[in-house]
């Protein structure tokens, strides 16, 4: 490197670095009024760009993470149904105010405070950035910095690709049939019962197999299992699919009869009408 561009570069990190330390000594606002402090970036152990602390996690520019590792990326924001469309190299990001997902090359991953805006600009979960371009987020919480490697940075890979077809199908079912009328966040724990019981070695190791166990799914009895599917409840699957969990290591569920179910020793959590037990 030339000593040109060694100063220019050194200039760069040192700019970054007292902007990150003024930073760092006042809470800022977001476009929504919530409070964030910004934290450093570093791409490759190079400081990059800018991190936003909000609500105990961590935010990101997608566009600047998507320009800074070599692809190209256009923002358009449909002001009539509020959706915010990212296009990167060749996959299509929507988020839509006030909807508790988006969705990347037919994915869905959930965001259940929504995506925040800061000066105009949009940022989201790292761990979402990271997972669309495959990078690996090393949190150092001595120094409260996130590093980036893009050794193995990739595109995010499709739905089809990604998704069982069988898993999605069944999934989409059993949530629709015992969840359809509950909240995208009770739907999504119906799901994670189902994964849960896939990693059980108390139950049947695969999705439909688990679904269709006998004496464990009224739909299953009564014919519900076969319904068309709630939209909700794809999108729904597809985050039960993508490892996104609300109930931890639940096993089973069920609806509430009147009772306090709170005070069983297995208890872990209430969503809607639904009780949740390991």
């Amino acid at each position: 490197m030339s000593k040109t561009k060694l100063c220019v570069t050194l200039v760069f990190v040192v700019c970054l670095l007292c902007a990150f330390c003024c930073g760092a000594a006042m809470a800022e606002q977001t476009d929504g009024g919530a409070s964030y402090t910004e934290t450093p970036v570093y791409l490759d152990g190079l400081l990059s760009c800018r991190g936003y602390e909000i609500g105990g996690d961590t935010y990101v520019s997608l566009q600047t993470v998507a320009e800074l590792i070599g692809y190209t990326s256009a923002a358009d924001f449909n002001s009539e149904t509020n959706t915010l469309t990212i296009t990167v190299a060749d996959i299509e990001i929507t988020v839509t105010a006030g909807q508790p997902y988006m969705t990347a090359n037919g994915r869905c991953f959930y965001l259940p405070k929504g995506y925040v805006t800061i000066d105009g600009n949009a940022v989201f979960p790292m761990d979402i950035v990271a997972k669309i371009f495959n990078l690996d987020a090393v949190y150092d919480s001595e120094n409260g910095i996130y590093d980036l490697s893009t050794v193995n940075k990739s595109i995010l890979a499709g739905a089809d690709e990604f998704y069982d077809s069988d898993d999605l199908y069944w999934m989409s079912r059993v949530i629709t049939a015992e969840a359809g009328n509950q909240s995208l966040e009770g739907q999504i724990a119906v799901g994670n019962v189902v994964m849960n019981r896939v990693a059980s070695p108390r139950f049947a190791s695969t999705v439909k197999s688990v679904i269709f166990q006998e004496g464990q799914f009224d739909p299953v009895r009564s014919g519900g299992i076969y319904c068309t599917p709630f939209d909700s409840c794809v999108v729904a699957a597809k985050l039960a699919l993508e490892d996104c969990n609300v109930v931890g290591n639940a096993l089973f569920f069920q609806q509430s009869r009147g009772g306090d179910m709170a005070g069983y020793a297995s208890f872990i959590k209430q969503i809607g009408a639904h009780y949740f037990f390991a």
